[in-house]
């Protein structure tokens, strides 16, 4: 925790961010559920860590 917030790695590149909030480095928007279709983001979990490491943005 910091000042009161809960902080985790982020599932696609690993920098520290707020839970359930949008990582400043890759844009992914952490849910707190792997892999599901659907909700804030365009992709999958899989197809975020996939992109990451090719150099692709983050949808």
């Amino acid at each position: 925790m910091i000042n009161d917030e809960e902080y985790v790695h982020c599932p696609v590149c690993g920098t520290l961010t707020a839970v359930y909030d949008i990582c400043d480095h890759c844009n992914w928007q952490n849910t707190g559920e792997t892999n599901i279709d659907g909700g804030p983001n365009k992709m999958t979990l899989v197809e975020a860590k996939q992109a990451y490491a090719m150099g692709e943005p983050i949808k």
